[in-house]
């Protein structure tokens, strides 16, 4: 009995503890168009003349800003979301949120993102499409867990 008593002891940390994960990164980044397909018509024309008529089309302001500005901004909200989903998740698992570069300085407003390029693309009818792009920069992020050897005691 005592032999079968010592190995239940010795094992039972080891089946208790089960993984630690003391620490998680993760890339929190994001980009956007302006709209989800491959554009919006701008009407017959070459790809040089498109670009012009990309940026002066009323339809393409009123949906992606004046320059593309509405993109860069849905970007923007989209990594802001990604962050804080993250750092929610992490505080729900008790851990603590960090960026992994200390000197990093959580941004305040859609500049941190590139700005808004047009992009043309050409329908299946030879039409071209106008759409914006915008992304934003890569950053990691940490959640920090403390690990603790938890066992539980055995009960025979």
């Amino acid at each position: 009995m005592l032999p079968l008593l010592a190995a239940a002891l010795a094992a039972g940390p080891l089946l208790a503890a089960g993984p630690c994960v003391p620490s998680q990164t993760q890339d929190i980044t994001a980009e956007a168009r302006c709209v989800k397909s491959d554009g919006i018509s701008i009407g017959i024309g070459e790809e040089d003349a498109a670009k012009v008529a990309c940026l002066q089309s009323k339809k393409v302001q009123n949906l992606c800003g004046p320059d593309g500005s509405l993109t860069r901004l849905r970007a923007f909200q989209t990594w802001i979301k990604r962050l804080k989903q993250f750092e929610d998740s992490c505080a729900a698992k008790g851990g603590t949120f960090s960026y992994q570069d200390a000197n990093f300085v959580e941004p305040a407003d859609e500049s941190f993102c590139s700005a808004a390029v047009p992009e043309i693309h050409t329908s299946m009818f030879e039409e071209p499409l106008c759409n914006f792009h915008s992304a934003c920069p890569s950053v990691s992020v940490l959640c920090e867990r403390e690990c603790r050897d938890a066992v539980i005691p055995n009960h025979l």
